[in-house]
Parts: structure tokens; C-alpha cells; sequence
């Protein structure tokens, strides 16, 4: 907080609180808010097994508590500004936890996709609460680009552990003990909330008006509506299905109403001048292109560690290591090269999708029936790298060109894809794939082994080639140089918060 005099102090604790532990208080919180998932991706398969799911239940399961997450986004500093900081720690954590509760007791798709959903909103509630309060004490001149070099490596790369650890829990246990685990955990940030912190506020509590609730209903129905079409086209045989045709439709009309509702509406949910924000389709495409080359990795990898080398669950947990390895190095590398090395954006961004493409060439060559688990080590290294040094650099880019205003709201655009529509359609061409090459392979009188690698290393080249392109593009890409603007304190972000209530003069809603 700018205005506060001398040493920066967590002043949301009691004062019997030693300053030197507050700090550490969040990053506990925000280590049970990373495991504390609701879905499980680890555990989707004995999900499947025990509650006669198909793997795109699972996954549409999954897509859910990803967009549950992006449409916090517009939301952030409405919340944080109507209540404290412990208030919403401890209803973020209750809510993750009745969540984990209930998710283990239902066996309906629809609902766990409902109950995903709201999983994935008070995960991020908690976190950004957490982040939020931190950052002065990270860098206390509020530079974004060592703030997101740490977000990103705590959300994307610290994953990787909690990864680990769940598939070990659930090799010797199951998949139930997750949720219990994580209710545990809730129940800590509730119980150290509750004693450790007070009811403090920096400013006057700032009424939750105005806010487009409808809005956020009917732009969840658009995204949800189309990763159902990309997700299960394949299963039901596209628009030859009724429920492709209805989903189809009510993504159309959902998208219909919100692009109205942008012209009468004084604060819709996603204002049309985030839609006008420089760069907004190259960084689109990049997040897209991006997700479909990550796809290799969650597709085509897990189909040869299954079908091909038949590995259990403790070698993959192996695997995660390397990741979070890789993605360290990541963060690192795209601190070093924006703080010291001043690099462009743009030339990390390059650098992040070659190392995905280092990636790729490495698992053609690899995938053999006699690969060892240690040959995996360094190319998936390569690719935790590739993913955080992109998601680091067009996010800093982001931040840096955006008007504050409508930051948040260009995070949940990109989220659609980068975190929504962009990995069904990387799946669903991975799985075209793979069913159309095995067919062939299997036709031409090869064996079921001899034909999936075929088809695996067939499809890694085609991806590689793909990822190629990709550079090309990015290399004949320009991203507008972005001037330089001040950091808003807490008391910025309320004016600019509080200019969303509505005026005395009725307004359509």
C-alpha cells in the first residue's frame, strides 16, 4: 500500500502476529488453495471407472473448473473490495470444501460440471486473495513482470508437485482421499483465518451494485456450450446429435445476447473495449496455438505411456518432477530476461515455443516400445520451460498495453481459449488422429503395438511441423510497444471500482 509509512506490514493479522510469519501464512494458504481442485485430473480415471464416465465426461469436467476460474476474473476487486481480506479467505475455503465434500457423493455429468464450475470460481477467490495481498511484500515497486514470474510459477508450475503427490496418494489409496486431504487443508485456512487475521479494511466497504450477474451466466453458457461441441462431436457424431445441435444453439444465442447487451447495458460483465485492446487476436491465436501444441503432451504423451510402455502411476508421478523442474527454470529464465536482459516479449515468447518444439522433435525420435523412463527427463523439462516462459511474457505484454480498467476482463478473454476452447480442440485432433492412422496402420496388417507408435510418431511429426509454423508467424508478428504507465495503488483501483455503481438515474439492466 503506497501510502503507508516505512517497512511494508501485513495489517490484515492481529498485532500479537510476528510480522516476520504473516508472510508465510499466505503462502500456506496458497499452497491448500493449489490442491484444493474439486476435479481431480489425476484421479479422473478411477472417476471413470467407479461412476461409468467417458473420458469427455471427465474431461468437460475438468474444462469446467478451468472456466470456473477465468470468469472470476472480472470479478476480482468488486469482491475485495466488499469484503475483507479474512472474510474472503474463509469463504473461499468453505466453499472449495462443500465442493470437495460433494463432488466424492454425485454421479450425474451435469452436476459435477455444475459443481467443477463453482470449484474453480472460489479457488481463485482464495488465491487471488492471496496474491493480491503479497505482491507489496514481492516487489515492493510493484513491478508486474517479477510479480507473474512468481504467480505463474506457483499456479502453473507448483502444480506439478501437487500432481505428484495426488497419484501417489492414489496409488496407495483412492481417489477419494484427495478430497479428504484437501477438506483438511480447507478447514486449516479457515480455522487460521478466523484466529490469525482481523476484520481490517484500508477503505470504506464498497457495495456489490451493478454488477452484470446475468452477463456472467450467459458468457459461462457460451463457453460451456462450445467446448461441449468440440469435446463430444467425435463421440455423438457431430450434428447428426441432437445435443451437438442444442449446444450449438444456445452457444449462438448466449453469444447473441452478450454482444447486445454490450450496447444497453452501462457495465456489462466483458465491456466491448476489451475486445479493442492491441494485439487481442495475435495473443488469441498465440494461447491457441499454444494449447493445441500442449495437447501432444496431454494426448499423444499419455497414450504412449499407457497403451505403449503400460506404465503405473508412480512412474508418471516421476515425470511431474521434471515438469515442475522445466517450469522453474521457466520462471526464472523469464525473470532474468525481462528484468536484467530487457528482452522483448516477443523474443521470449519465441524462445518459450521453440522449447515446446525441442519437446516434440524429442518424443518423434523417442517413441519406441524400449524407451526408458529416463530419456522423458529433458524433453519434458522442455516443455514446463516452453509453457511458463509464454504464459509469463504475453501476460507482462498484456498487463503492460491494457488500460487497468479493462485488464481483468481481457485475462477472462483469453482465458476462453487459453485455459477453455483451446484444449478440446487440440484433444479433438489429436483423437481424429489417432483413430483415423490406427485404422490404417491396423489395415496395412501391423501389430496393435507396431501400429500405435506409428501413429504416435506420425502425429508428432505433423505437430512438429505445425509447431514450425507457428514460429514463422510469431517471427512475422508485431507487438506494439507498450508505454510505460504507473502502478494504481489500492486507492485507484476503489475509484476505478466504484465508478461500476450505478447512478440514481434507472438504467437498463
Amino acid at each position: 500500500m503506497a501510502w503507508q509509512q516505512g517497512p511494508f506490514r501485513f495489517m490484515n493479522f492481529k498485532e500479537w502476529v510476528p510480522d516476520k510469519y504473516r508472510f508465510w501464512v499466505y503462502i500456506l494458504f496458497l499452497v491448500a488453495f493449489q490442491f484444493s481442485n474439486g476435479m481431480y485430473f489425476t484421479a479422473m480415471s478411477q472417476m471413470q471407472g467407479e461412476y461409468s464416465l467417458t473420458m469427455n465426461d471427465v474431461k468437460m469436467m475438468s474444462h469446467a473448473v478451468l472456466i470456473g476460474l477465468t470468469l472470476y476474473f472480472p470479478l476480482a476487486f468488486r469482491l475485495k473490495f466488499c469484503f475483507t481480506n479474512r472474510t474472503s479467505l474463509m469463504v473461499a475455503a468453505a466453499g472449495l470444501a462443500v465442493c470437495n465434500l460433494v463432488v466424492p457423493l454425485v454421479d450425474q455429468p451435469f452436476l459435477l460440471v455444475v459443481l467443477g464450475f463453482i470449484a474453480g470460481f472460489f479457488r481463485l477467490y482464495g488465491t487471488f486473495e492471496c496474491f493480491s495481498n503479497i505482491l507489496p511484500k514481492i516487489t515492493p515497486t510493484y513491478n508486474y513482470p517479477v510479480f507473474l514470474s512468481f504467480v505463474f510459477f506457483v499456479v502453473l508450475g507448483v502444480i506439478h508437485v501437487f500432481d505428484a503427490i495426488s497419484m501417489q496418494l492414489i496409488y496407495y489409496y483412492d481417489w477419494q482421499h484427495l478430497h479428504w486431504l484437501a477438506i483438511g487443508l480447507l478447514l486449516m485456512v479457515i480455522l487460521m483465518a478466523g484466529i490469525l487475521m482481523r476484520p481490517f479494511r484500508p477503505m470504506p466497504k464498497m457495495p456489490l451494485l451493478g454488477i452484470d450477474w446475468l452477463g456472467m451466466v450467459l458468457w459461462a453458457i457460451f463457453i460451456l456450450s462450445a467446448i461441449f461441441v468440440v469435446q463430444y462431436g467425435y463421440q455423438l457424431d457431430w450434428f447428426h446429435s441432437p445435443y451437438i445441435r442444442i449446444a450449438m444453439g444456445a452457444c449462438c444465442i448466449a453469444l447473441g445476447f452478450n454482444i447486445a447487451r454490450m450496447t444497453y447495458i452501462r457495465h456489462p460483465f466483458l465491456e466491448a473495449a476489451a475486445f479493442r485492446v492491441n494485439n487481442l487476436t495475435n495473443l488469441l491465436l498465440a494461447f491457441l496455438f499454444l494449447a493445441i501444441l500442449l495437447a501432444s503432451k496431454n494426448t499423444l504423451q499419455n497414450t504412449y505411456t499407457g497403451a505403449v510402455l503400460h506404465w503405473d502411476a508412480l512412474n508418471l508421478s516421476t515425470l511431474k518432477w521434471f515438469e515442475f523442474f522445466g517450469s522453474l527454470l521457466g520462471a526464472a529464465f523469464s525473470w532474468y530476461a525481462l528484468i536484467r536482459l530487457k528482452w522483448s516479449h516477443k523474443l521470449i515468447t519465441f524462445f518459450g515455443f521453440a522449447m515446446i518444439l525441442v519437446y516434440v522433435a524429442s518424443m518423434y525420435f523417442l517413441v519406441t516400445p524400449y524407451t526408458n523412463i529416463e530419456k522423458l527427463y529433458l524433453p519434458l523439462m522442455c516443455c514446463g520451460f516452453g509453457h511458463l516462459a509464454i504464459f509469463i511474457a504475453l501476460t507482462v505484454y498484456i498487463q503492460a498495453t491494457a488500460p487497468f480498467k479493462n485488464y481483468f476482463q481481457v485475462l477472462c478473454i483469453l482465458g476462453f481459449v487459453r485455459t477453455g476452447i483451446g484444449s478440446p480442440i487440440g484433444d479433438s485432433l489429436y483423437q481424429h488422429g489417432i483413430t483415423g492412422l490406427m485404422n490404417r496402420y491396423l489395415s496395412a496388417n501391423f501389430t496393435a503395438t507396431d501400429a500405435m507408435v506409428a501413429t504416435l510418431q506420425e502425429l508428432y511429426g505433423y505437430t512438429f511441423i505445425f509447431g514450425i509454423g507457428v514460429l514463422i508467424l510469431l517471427a512475422g508478428s508485431r507487438f506494439k510497444k507498450h508505454v510505460k504507465k504507473p502502478i494504481p495503488t489500492l486507492r485507484l483501483l476503489y475509484a476505478l471500482a466504484n465508478r461500476r455503481r450505478p447512478k440514481e438515474k434507472p438504467v437498463v439492466e
